[in-house]
């Protein structure tokens, strides 16, 4: 297991306060020790199921197909038309990746590069989990992360969240490699004048520290705000803070799918419609990513792995 030094220690702790840093912490510790969160129960913590499903795929040798089916990626290209989207962004292109899980296929990341070679796009979002286990060490996934960024260079810069399998230790890794971690943070986008802001939150589904009136906290109450949060269950908050378009992943669409692509295990609190694609909740547009990589098991049925580039549009 990595630790922070005294010097990314002391930085993480003006940055986001004693309060946050140790709640992080308390709760890391208690998973470590109890593999519990908040919400219902989390079966990619149960190891003698996880290797009851490996032993099954091999078993029945669809090891092999499941691993092909992960492998094989797909970018999305949608198009959503705003009607508060300040007209300078018309066009805008967001390049959207969720739940990398990047060791569970070693050179992963330099796979996810070479898949977007010839896309474009003005901004790359990444909301959370970018490793396979929620328990063990993570400096093996700098070489992974190292291969990735450089495909993801883009005007506005590279930006993300943590989710339930990361550790608050990992945000210097992350970010050395490029990626600016919003901690309960926002960050103001800035074209002809005009602003989006990019709003940022700490992992809501199982550590439960998301906070939005510390991320916008200076955010213009009139902004244009775009939500990054690991999973889709905080839609009612989210809309109540004026939220107009929410990124999210957490759910892999899945994963693990029944033909037609009905999933018999959803590991979020939240309506079965939100476990995939584009939906909408009153004036409020989001996006739940069926995610890039696999965990648990590295395997996909009838769910397959996506990366989606979202155009946004001024509605007509």
């Amino acid at each position: 297991m990595s630790v922070l030094d005294e010097r990314d220690f002391s930085a993480l702790r003006r940055r986001i306060g004693d309060a946050h840093l140790e709640q992080r912490l308390i709760a890391q510790a208690d998973h470590a020790q109890w593999r519990r969160g908040r919400g219902r129960v989390h079966l990619e913590n149960f190891g003698a199921l996880i290797r009851a499903v490996h032993v099954g795929l091999r078993v029945t040798g669809l090891a092999a197909w499941g691993r092909r089916n992960a492998l094989a990626l797909t970018v999305r290209q949608r198009r959503l038309a705003l009607s508060d989207l300040p007209p300078a962004f018309d066009g805008l292109r967001i390049l959207h990746l969720s739940d990398l899980h990047f060791d569970g296929s070693p050179g992963f990341g330099q796979h996810i590069a070479r898949t977007l070679v010839g896309h474009s796009f003005d901004l790359a979002v990444i909301t959370g989990d970018y490793r396979f286990h929620t328990h063990g060490g993570y400096a093996h996934l700098a070489s992974e992360l190292a291969a990735l960024t450089p495909a993801l260079a883009c005007r506005f810069g590279v930006f993300g969240i943590l989710g339930n399998h990361d550790l608050i230790e990992m945000v210097p890794m992350i970010e050395r490699a490029g990626v600016r971690l919003l901690l309960n943070e926002a960050i103001r986008l800035e074209q002809d004048g005009a602003a989006v802001w990019l709003v940022g939150l700490d992992d809501p589904h199982f550590f439960g520290l998301h906070d939005f009136e510390k991320a916008l906290r200076g955010v213009p109450a009139d902004a244009f705000r775009v939500l990054l949060a690991h999973s889709p269950e905080l839609l009612p908050e989210a809309a109540a803070h004026g939220i107009h378009l929410y990124l999210t992943g957490h759910t892999h669409g899945g994963q693990i799918c029944l033909p037609g692509g009905f999933a018999p295990y959803m590991n979020i609190n939240c309506h079965p419609d939100l476990i995939s694609g584009a939906w909408r909740y009153g004036a409020m547009h989001g996006y739940t990513s069926a995610g890039v990589g696999a965990s648990g098991v590295f395997a996909r049925f009838f769910c397959p792995p996506e990366i989606v580039i979202h155009e946004l549009a001024v509605a007509q």
